[in-house]
């Protein structure tokens, strides 16, 4: 009987990646959404621990006896998000792969139906739909995405496009790669553009879940991000969105030709997805975008250091005011 428990575990079709780190703020939270999930029998859940703290391992212990289905890996050292993804695919045993970041909301039927539309189309590597944005966890914002279908494809070597909760088939990563470990915030962007060089992608129908901005803890908060994006810009030329004048430190900072995997670099092999005349033509634009942006926040400079030159000059008059009075 109990080997037989054993081989409906191994069978799970979906592995669900969540990273964790300090997040007893949203652990218990995320626990009562995940009980939620339709599709618990074919669904694994591996929460990747980074550097785990007395009271997340408090609330993890309460859970996981109910939760069979949740396997807990602890990493004793903090290490990067997309190297824990990494770990978490090669640890996976699902077809498919999705992940859940701790501080967002995944609706409950949302895992299942990006799997049915994958079931459906075979010839997609990824399912990904809409979310709502929102500033308070937990609640459902009122701003909704709205990601472009995939008949638009070449939008999907520009933009972001299948948000914070993108599945994708295992089998794709011999073809295509992991995610490049050097980056801290925008390497799923990049393994998507890696993916729609070489496969089709599906998009459901309902929103999956809500994303929780404007949080000082969200990686792309630590000014990384673009510089992280003015790499990946280069790599599949999409000259209209760098920023010309910060992308010397991206080059210092990455190697645009080269993958970092498992802690190894690879080449980088693929090739940009636009023609010449469009590159050159976009070029000219990204350098004026990149020009305007420089001279709008050299403007907000110039006013930010006005506006504190006039509030020192008040602040020392009053002082000398009262200096005055004293006497």
């Amino acid at each position: 009987m109990n080997e037989n428990i054993k081989v409906k575990v191994l069978v799970r079709k979906i592995s669900v990646l969540t990273s964790l780190y300090r997040c007893e703020t949203f652990l218990e939270d995320y626990f009562i959404h995940l009980s939620e999930i339709n599709g618990l029998n074919q669904i694994e859940i591996l929460l990747l621990h980074n550097d785990p703290q007395e009271n997340e391992m408090k609330i993890i212990n309460h859970w996981l006896p109910k939760m069979l289905f949740v396997r807990h890996i602890i990493i004793p050292e903090r290490e990067g998000l997309y190297v824990t993804w990494n770990r978490g695919i090669m640890l996976s045993q699902g077809e498919y792969v999705t992940v859940w970041n701790v501080d967002d909301v995944r609706f409950p039927n949302s895992i299942l139906q990006q799997a049915e539309a994958m079931d459906k189309h075979p010839e997609a590597a990824i399912a990904y739909g809409d979310i709502y944005i929102t500033e308070t966890y937990g609640k459902v914002g009122t701003t909704r995405t709205n990601a472009p279908l995939y008949n638009h494809k070449k939008e999907f070597f520009k933009s972001h496009c299948v948000s914070c909760f993108p599945m994708w088939r295992k089998s794709i990563h011999p073809a295509i790669g992991y995610f490049d470990e050097q980056f801290k915030c925008s390497a799923d962007f990049d393994f998507q553009i890696r993916a729609a060089l070489h496969y089709s992608f599906v998009k459901v129908d309902e929103p999956l879940g809500c994303y929780l901005e404007y949080q000082s803890t969200k990686l792309s908060f630590n000014g990384l991000q673009e510089l992280e994006n003015n790499i990946i810009y280069l790599r599949y030329g999409v000259y209209e969105k760098v920023n010309y004048f910060t992308v010397r430190f991206s080059l210092k900072k990455y190697k645009k030709n080269a993958l970092l995997f498992y802690n190894e670099w690879y080449p980088f092999l693929e090739k940009q997805p636009f023609n010449l005349l469009y590159k050159v033509t976009h070029f000219l634009r990204g350098l004026m975008h990149s020009m305007i942006k420089q001279i709008k926040t050299k403007c907000i400079k110039v006013v930010l250091r006005g506006i504190c030159r006039v509030f020192h000059q008040l602040f020392s008059l009053k002082r000398l005011d009262a200096k005055n009075k004293k006497k």
